[in-house]
């Protein structure tokens, strides 16, 4: 019997560790909400190598229950989701969480857009044609910036 609990002891502990190393290797969690679903891919693909938790959303209701489920450091928001715009879904998630960093992506740029995105509480607006690499260093920027 003794050799039996050891067993399950140590299994148990096993168990424990893996995850906590899981939880380890995830230091950052974000969650991503964009309408081009390559695009939002690739954003998660770069994010997962750099040991991010990523979770992919299809519609602002969507990420909001995700952000509201999983705490993300950072949230990456089209402007234009299906369901309402990416603007008003960033009020909404600022009102929830200040602190939670926003990353709006806007397929076409808009005039007046990035004081717009000011006005919601947007970290920052980047345009979809500066590509992943820019909302990618622009996360790791927000991140960086918080953990000062």
């Amino acid at each position: 019997m003794a050799g039996k609990e050891r067993r399950s002891e140590t299994s148990s502990r096993s168990e424990m560790q893996t995850l906590l190393r899981k939880r380890v290797r995830i230091r950052e969690r974000a969650v991503v909400a964009l309408n081009d679903t390559i695009f939002a891919a690739w954003i998660g693909r770069h994010l997962r190598r750099l040991g991010w938790g990523v979770h992919l959303a299809r519609s602002a209701a969507q990420a909001r229950q995700l952000t509201a489920e999983f705490s993300p450091r950072v949230v990456v928001l089209d402007t234009q989701l299906p369901d309402e715009t990416g603007w008003l879904t960033c009020e909404k998630m600022i009102h929830h969480d200040p602190t939670v960093k926003v990353v709006l992506v806007a397929s076409e740029p808009e005039l007046g857009a990035k004081a717009f995105a000011q006005f919601v509480g947007a970290a920052v607006l980047i345009r979809q044609e500066e590509g992943t690499q820019a909302v990618i260093d622009e996360i790791v920027s927000q991140t960086e910036i918080v953990a000062q």
